[in-house]
């Protein structure tokens, strides 16, 4: 069998998640690449994505892999042949044949994700963008939420910033958590080692709460020193956040 990598994109909004949902497959990305697959092969195979992405959030660079029954497509042939059955809201932007050791999760090294949060005090309401971002109904203070953010740099124990209390590695590496501040939005840039389950949304939670004075400027720190969720915000929004891309 033939071992396949492939780049994906979606707009997560009418999903219930990456994962395959029991007895609804139609709601599902994996559910969806995996009934195309059923229909060329004949055979069940399965999709391994490299992120298990929540309900409503999108993708402009998953990657997945498979392993094919046979070789009867070349790589092009099986690309054209996702396109032809895929709905319009996920496209493949590369499939190519690897390695049977490559595995889209366990070998990972970084995620990366990005959030967008539309200013109050922006010149206008978005119009294209109106699904893809949190519409903001108050004031955030840019410079505490920049001086929070560095509080996640590094190894940190993220107990505290999942839904998932029986993690059993909840230690993962931040690399880079950036803030940029722009005329309309406020783009919140995350790259890890990995992340629990909603632990990105949580981050941002976190952040937009110190933004606004509901937490103080070094709840970050105190939430991952004490591992207590008192010092953690709110869930953010799953329609403003998209996974950008996964390296090896």
């Amino acid at each position: 069998m033939q071992n396949y990598k492939m780049c994906i994109a979606y707009d997560g909004r009418k999903y219930k998640g990456f994962n395959t949902i029991k007895d609804d497959t139609e709601k599902s990305i994996q559910g969806k690449l995996e009934a195309i697959l059923l229909k060329l092969y004949e055979k069940e195979v399965e999709v391994i994505g490299a992120v298990s992405t929540d309900a409503g959030v999108h993708a402009t660079g998953q990657i997945v892999n498979f392993k094919a029954v046979d070789e009867r497509l070349t790589e092009k042939e099986l690309l054209d042949y996702f396109e032809k059955y895929l709905t319009d809201d996920i496209i493949v932007l590369s499939i190519e044949a690897v390695d049977e050791r490559f595995h889209s999760r366990y070998l990972s090294k970084k995620v990366t994700y990005e959030y967008h949060l539309w200013k109050k005090d922006a010149p206008n309401r978005p119009l294209f963008e109106r699904q893809y971002v949190n519409l903001m109904n108050q004031l955030l203070d840019v410079a505490k939420i920049q001086k929070a953010a560095k509080d996640f740099l590094g190894e940190h124990d993220f107990s505290a910033f999942t839904t998932n209390k029986k993690v059993k590695n909840p230690v993962k590496e931040v690399f880079a958590l950036d803030v940029e501040d722009t005329e309309h939005e406020i783009i919140i840039t995350l790259t890890a080692s990995g992340f629990l389950l909603n632990m990105e949304r949580l981050m941002v939670g976190t952040l937009v709460q110190v933004g606004l004075g509901q937490l103080p400027i070094n709840a970050v720190e105190q939430a991952l020193m004490a591992q207590d969720t008192k010092f953690v915000g709110h869930k953010a929004g799953a329609d403003a956040l998209t996974l950008m891309h996964v390296e090896y």
